[in-house]
Parts: C-alpha cells; sequence; structure tokens
C-alpha cells in the first residue's frame, strides 16, 4: 500500500488536493485519514509530516513519512490541505497549530462518517473519531479531537486545542476552556466548568469546577467488601489521634455537607447514606466537598465502605489502611497524611 488514494478527481476542479497529515505518532489518525479518502475522493493523496529525523520514509499504515513540518512552505497552497493528528499534549497540538499557520495551507478536519454534527457548531479542523458522540448545540472550538468513543453532550463547550481521550464523557453543558486534556474514561458531570490549561486524568470523576492549571487524578483502585457499614464502627485504620470535643466538630462539619448535598435539615450520626436516600452522583459530590474542606483524604468508594456521618468522620481525621504501602501509592499516602496533619493542628470546635 501507499499514499496514492486512487479515487476520482472532484468533478471540474482538476485534480483533488494532496492531504498532508501532521504528525506521525497516531496511527489512528492515519487509518481514519484512508477511509475518508476512499469513501468521499476528497484527496488524491496523503502524506505524513513528522519533525522527528528518525521517522523520514517511515510508512504508517502504508502512507509514508516524506519530511518535517517546514516541508508545507514548499507545497502549491492551491492543491493542499492540512490536518493535524498531534494529540500527546495540548500544549504541543496548539504550538503546532500555530506553526502550520503561518504556511497558510488550508485547514481541514476528519470527522468518522458514523458521527453525527447535526445541531452542534464545529471548527472546520475538527478530528473525531469512530463511535464518538457530539451532542446538538456542542460548540467545538478550533484545534480539537475527540477520540474514540468519547461523548460531548449537548449544549457543551470546547476551547481552543482541546483532547478528549477515548470513551470520556462530557456531559450536558460542559464548559471546557482552551488546551484542556481529558484522559480515557473520565467523566465530567453537567453543568461544570474547567478553566484554560488543565490536565484530568484517565478515569477521574470531575463533580466540581477545575481552576485554570490544574491537574486533577484519581486514586489507585482498590477493593470494598460487600458490607454497607452499619454493624458497629470497624475502622482499618489507626484510631483518630483527635479528642472527641475535636471529633464533634468535624462530624459536625461533615453532617453539614451530607445536609447539603442530600438537602436535609438534619442528619444523624449513624444514619447509612444509602438509608438516607444516597446515590452514586450523591457520594461523589460529598467526597468532592469533603476534600475541598479536609484536604484530600477520601475517594469516592469510601462512602461505599463509611457509610455513616460518623465512620466517615473517623476515616477522615485516623488516616489510611494499615497495610503497607507500594511504591506507585506514596505520593498517595504523602497527600493523605499531609492532609490529616492539617486535621490534627486544628482548633477545636465548640
Amino acid at each position: 500500500m501507499n499514499s496514492s488514494i486512487g479515487v476520482r478527481s472532484s468533478a471540474g476542479t482538476g485534480p483533488s488536493p494532496t492531504l498532508y497529515l501532521c504528525g506521525a505518532g497516531n496511527p489512528e489518525g492515519v487509518r481514519l485519514a484512508l477511509r475518508l479518502a476512499r469513501s468521499t475522493g476528497r484527496w488524491s493523496r496523503l502524506a505524513l509530516l513528522d519533525d522527528d529525523p528518525k521517522l523520514l520514509g517511515v510508512r504508517k499504515v502504508g502512507v509514508a513519512v516524506e519530511g518535517p513540518f517546514s516541508h508545507l512552505a514548499s507545497v502549491d497552497r492551491a492543491r493542499a490541505e492540512v490536518v493535524s493528528l498531534v494529540a500527546r499534549t495540548t500544549r504541543g497540538r496548539a504550538d503546532v497549530a500555530a506553526r502550520i499557520e503561518e504556511w497558510g495551507i488550508p485547514w481541514t478536519g476528519l470527522v468518522s462518517s458514523d458521527v453525527d454534527l447535526w445541531g452542534a457548531q464545529t471548527a472546520p479542523d475538527l478530528v473525531v473519531y469512530q463511535n464518538a458522540t457530539i451532542g446538538p448545540e456542542a460548540r467545538i472550538e478550533p484545534g480539537c479531537v475527540v477520540f474514540m468513543g468519547a461523548a460531548v453532550g449537548h449544549g457543551s463547550r470546547l476551547g481552543r486545542h482541546c483532547v478528549v481521550g477515548a470513551n470520556a464523557v462530557l456531559n450536558a453543558r460542559v464548559r471546557i476552556g482552551d488546551r484542556v486534556y481529558v484522559g480515557t474514561n473520565a467523566t465530567i458531570l453537567p453543568e461544570v466548568t474547567v478553566g484554560d490549561d488543565v490536565t484530568i486524568g484517565a478515569g477521574v470523576t470531575v463533580v466540581d469546577d477545575v481552576p485554570a492549571g490544574a491537574t486533577v487524578f484519581a486514586e489507585p483502585a482498590r477493593v470494598v467488601e460487600g458490607r454497607r457499614g452499619t454493624d458497629g464502627p470497624s475502622y482499618p485504620f489507626a484510631e483518630p489521634a483527635l479528642s472527641e470535643p475535636a471529633l464533634s466538630g468535624l462530624e459536625r462539619e461533615m453532617a453539614e455537607i451530607w445536609g447539603a448535598v442530600l438537602d436535609l435539615d438534619q442528619v444523624p450520626k449513624e444514619a447509612n447514606f444509602f438509608d438516607l436516600g444516597g446515590t452514586s452522583l450523591a457520594a461523589l459530590r460529598i467526597v468532592g466537598r469533603a476534600n475541598e474542606r479536609f484536604g484530600p483524604v477520601l475517594c469516592p468508594v469510601d462512602l461505599f465502605e463509611f457509610s455513616t456521618v460518623r465512620t466517615l468522620t473517623r476515616k477522615v481525621a485516623g488516616g489510611g489502611s494499615s497495610a503497607s504501602v507500594g511504591a506507585g501509592e506514596l505520593g498517595s499516602a504523602q497527600r493523605r497524611g499531609d492532609a490529616r496533619r492539617r486535621i490534627l493542628s486544628r482548633t477545636p470546635l465548640r
């Protein structure tokens, strides 16, 4: 296979243009371009460009790397179109786009034929892979890419040069700033706003607004036994080192968080979260607000294991599992330890 597509020319307009694919590290993009070229007849030839000299002549899905990005300076602008396949970082994607703009080659997009864009506002250089969903009234600014199986909900907005990873879900009316990277399988709940230059890690569920420049990441997965935590205070962590007045103060703060999320005036300290009408969405919101107040101590699965105000408060005050911590969890353990020390240093509430 070579980069000549061998398809019909556009009637009355002479030979079809060459499509220049910028970035050889994404063979999925090359394959998408090949499929669209053959189904639409839009391009007569595909050419890969990459600034890594070691890749010169290398073929990706049968398309050869013909030179660096600067090769665009010498091509016939009337017979060329360009698309960026760079997606490792949003900053890199934005930088490549700025360079390509200098050469004045017309941008084009790559949108898989199974993706419905009806009712959405999209830039001409949008790249969308198969099985993705773009909701009506969504607005996507220039330079964005949406990978396989991802969903952009209705009324959502993506800023410039954003990357939405495979199977990520942006729910309805989400607002994403410029140069935001949303990792694989991440979920952003409805009406959340994310600032510029944010990185959202794989598998994260974002329940609250994220400030510009932040990084959001998930805790490593762990197994929770199938119990609801109503048989008494059995804690797989050290007993809290706080006095009873201090614990009572933390319990009041935790109960306030539960009440605000569950819309309850009073939350009994021994009442089970699920008996109070708790849901998985409510659990995410409670953990998010608790971590804002107490530091990054909890993860959503904790509410399934410590499902009362009393047990969850002691989880916050008492620390993590007594099991040994692996090297991969060391950073998380340090953050939790710092948060506990902040709690222990607080003046007891009266």
